[in-house]
């Protein structure tokens, strides 16, 4: 049965140069030179008075202990096979021997086997592979191999990493892997490209684990124009493969069946365009493996869509069990993607016969194999909202511990830094001594505490090593901004992580008052919004802006690599990044999960059963989601600042409205809007839009501002000390602390003349009044008496 044309194949480029990277023939190690002809098999004289005419800045006995270790690497390497000195070095095995490659044990014969070797690398005449450059720390022969073979372009190299990152270490580790490079490939630095780039960087990761200036390589590369412009921004970038294409998405599961392999891939390209690369390659999982794998298996001559009954019921059977013989969780979803396949072909059949008629068919998906989904959503929505209201009680505390974490470990850093190793410190009662660094990292200030029972380690990090003041000032701040960020905007996590500079927008009312917004990009809905900003959330992204931003006053430009998409973004100044080696990079939304983690552990959530409370990035959009209705907010509103594309979806986050209430409520609405005249529904006047603005200029009181919405009279005779819709304001705190007096004063009186209803109604103003003192206070403490948003 013939299947519709599939599309051209397309790889993506970052995957072409994985794939040619993959697919290059082996090099023959024992053909690599740069040295002239008649050095390949010269005596050891002649090497090494071509190895010392290189290096007449050396001393005397310098020079006379290189002659010596070119004689002594030469009989060394004689009495392997070979027609050159390159061709025994491989055959010695030396690129693999590790340290011990010579298996020699005296050392100053080990010493003279160095300096032979490294006279000759210099020459030219010997190119041992990564391994070995690696595996042997040498003092002497990257920086003389510099001196002797680099020249200009490694002055040039120099100077640009010195330009990204001052640090001498990162410097010399750039330069060196230059050297490496140069060494192993027997290539001038010049003509090596991203191949070469990229399978040292693997070797490296391999044998020292993640390598911390390979990145500053990489730019300092594409820079020169040593690597070509096409070639990624980032190692990172070109570390991973890309997209795999539809054919790949496909052939990776190896159907037999042509024809059909052939049309999954045409309808997996139609699909395409409307599917981020996520969903398209579970679309190809579970089409291509959990469907049409399954059946080939089972029935290895099947060539045809159309599926007898007892097929179709045996293949549902199977899917509901795993290989390993656990449940199934996502049956539903695979079930509704062979059901839309079916459908889509047919649909197209009726559109484009010629193409797609041999392929319609029954679907062996019915509607009462869907059935049960509505109940399974209903149950899903149920627990979400049992949960929501579980962490609802919770969430202060949790912000409350990683608030106080962040002072904490900001006090911890402060004081610290400078005191001196052996140094007792005292900070928030809690008794620490300042330890000598253990590394030569500047960043690091290990600091422990002192034990204060006989039975305490006197470690003060959880899992019992010492500590580290400014990796824990740096955990506890982003901890806490990631929490404050989600907890305050609702964003999914993603969004978070795409926040960028550029995001912060400010708006002008007619009134001159400038209200600041929020922007966020499209994310999984693919829709742009902009909400305006709390004062509690301007407060987080100021101290974010204020964090990241460099010397110069800009905000770094970072690339985000996109988990769904599985791409990188181009550069911008993302809010949520962090030096990494002479770079920056954008966090990995598993970083985020581990802060609140972190953060969790310290905090001790509890259930009512004692059961340790687990929380999701996700939970806070849905604790944001309840809050915002349940505060008044219209669900529609709170839809579009969700970015939700129906309200039902919002209905399913807000943890409080039950589907019935809703329905009536509607209809309530419904009912009153027919009674009511139509004049009221007209457009406003002038004079009525003017009445309507200064209705919010009279919120002004003597405590803050009052919130009750418009058209609405004060029900408490402004009696605001007790409204619940007064905002107060940090700067009338002395103004609550004169009203707590006069109240004492009075509550006292009362007491004393027996009035106890005047008691009674005093005492409830006193606790209302002495709540919302508390509130000002605490906007006072984070600076949001005029919060500075920064905009540029």
């Amino acid at each position: 049965m013939p299947a519709p044309a599939p599309p051209t194949p397309r790889r993506p480029a970052r995957r072409e140069l994985h794939h040619q990277l993959q697919c290059q023939p082996p090099v023959d190690r024992a053909r690599l030179s740069t040295a002239l002809a008649e050095l390949h098999d010269a005596p050891w004289q002649v090497l090494a008075e071509r190895g010392l005419a290189l290096l007449p800045s050396e001393t005397p006995r310098d020079l006379q202990r290189r002659r010596r270790g070119v004689r002594e690497l030469t009989v060394w390497l004689a009495g392997f096979p070979g027609q050159t000195w390159q061709a025994r070095w491989v055959a010695s095995g030396a690129d693999h021997g590790g340290g011990d490659w010579c298996q020699e044990r005296e050392h100053n014969r080990r010493t003279m086997l160095f300096k032979g070797a490294e006279t000759l690398i210099c020459s030219g005449v010997l190119h041992p592979d990564y391994p070995w450059l690696l595996a042997n720390r040498f003092q002497s022969l990257l920086p003389t191999y510099e001196r002797v073979v680099g020249g200009e372009l490694f002055a040039r190299v120099r100077a640009a990493a010195a330009a990204h990152d001052a640090r001498a270490g990162l410097v010399r580790e750039v330069v060196g892997a230059c050297c490496r490079l140069q060494i192993a490939n027997a290539q001038p630095l010049s003509r090596l490209g991203t191949d070469h780039v990229l399978a040292y960087d693997a070797i490296v990761r391999k044998l020292r684990g993640q390598p911390e200036g390979h990145e500053t390589l990489w730019r300092v590369l594409r820079e020169l124009g040593i690597l070509p412009a096409s070639a990624p921004l980032t190692l990172r970038a070109a570390r991973h493969p890309g997209q795999a294409s539809i054919e790949e998405l496909v052939d990776r599961y190896q159907l037999q069946c042509r024809p059909v392999r052939d049309l999954l891939v045409t309808y997996l390209a139609e699909r395409a365009p409307a599917l981020d690369y996520t969903s398209l390659d579970n679309v190809a999982f579970w089409l291509a493996k959990l469907f049409w794998q399954d059946l080939e298996r089972h029935h290895p001559s099947i060539d045809s869509l159309r599926l007898a009954p007892e097929i179709a019921r045996a293949w549902k059977q199977r899917l509901a069990v795993r290989d390993d013989g656990t449940r199934r969780h996502n049956r539903g979803h695979v079930l509704v993607a062979v059901r839309a396949f079916y459908q889509d072909l047919n649909h197209w059949a009726y559109e484009d016969p010629a193409r797609w008629a041999v392929w319609a068919a029954p679907c062996p998906v019915t509607k009462t194999d869907l059935a049960g989904r509505r109940k399974q959503q209903a149950e899903r929505t149920a627990r979400m909202h049992a949960r929501t209201r579980t962490l609802a009680p919770l969430l202060p505390r949790l912000v409350a511990t990683a608030q106080a974490r962040l002072e904490h470990a900001t006090a911890l850093l402060a004081a610290a830094r400078q005191a001196a190793p052996g140094t007792r410190l005292q900070v928030d009662a809690t008794a620490y001594e300042r330890l000598a660094n253990r590394t030569r990292h500047a960043t690091q200030v290990l600091v422990g505490r002192l034990p204060t029972t006989a039975s305490d380690p006197g470690l003060d990090d959880l899992d019992g090593k010492p500590l580290d003041a400014a990796y824990e000032e740096f955990d506890a701040f982003w901890a806490w901004a990631a929490i404050e960020v989600m907890r305050l905007s609702g964003l999914r996590i993603e969004e978070v992580l795409e926040l960028t500079h550029l995001s912060i927008r400010r708006y002008t009312q007619p009134d001159g008052e400038v209200v600041p917004l929020l922007q966020v990009a499209p994310s999984k809905t693919e829709t742009e919004r902009v909400f305006p900003i709390s004062p509690e959330l301007a407060h987080v992204l100021a101290q974010i802006v204020n964090r990241v931003r460099s010397a110069d006053g800009t905000i770094p430009l970072t690339s985000r690599y996109d988990v769904l998409e599985r791409t990188f973004s181009p550069e911008l100044p993302h809010l949520f990044q962090r030096r990494y080696g002479g770079n920056r990079q954008v966090f990995d939304p598993s970083t985020i999960r581990n802060w609140l983690g972190r953060t969790l552990a310290r905090a001790d959530l509890r259930d009512v059963d004692g059961r340790p409370v687990r929380i999701t990035p996700h939970d806070f959009r849905r604790l944001f989601t309840t809050e915002v209705v349940n505060s008044g907010l219209p669900i529609h509103i709170a839809a579009a600042v969700l970015g939700h594309r129906t309200v039902d979806t919002t209905r399913g986050y807000a943890a409080i409205y039950p589907e019935t209430v809703i329905r009536a409520y509607q209809s309530f609405l419904q009912a009153r809007r027919s009674h009511r005249p139509s004049e009221e529904y007209r457009e406003p006047t002038d004079a009525e839009w003017a009445e309507f603005e200064q209705h919010f200029t009279l919120r002004k009181v003597a405590l803050g501002n009052c919130d009750r919405p418009y058209g609405t009279p004060c029900i408490h005779e402004h009696a605001c000390a007790r409204c619940p819709m007064l905002r107060p304001e940090p700067s009338r705190l002395p103004v609550f602390a004169e009203l707590e007096a006069n109240l004492d004063q009075r509550l006292a009186e009362a007491r004393e003349r027996v009035w106890l209803g005047e008691v009674s109604g005093l005492e409830q103003t006193l606790q209302a009044l002495r709540g919302k003192r508390r509130h000002a206070q605490r906007l006072a403490d984070q600076g949001l008496t005029d919060v500075p948003v920064p905009l540029g």
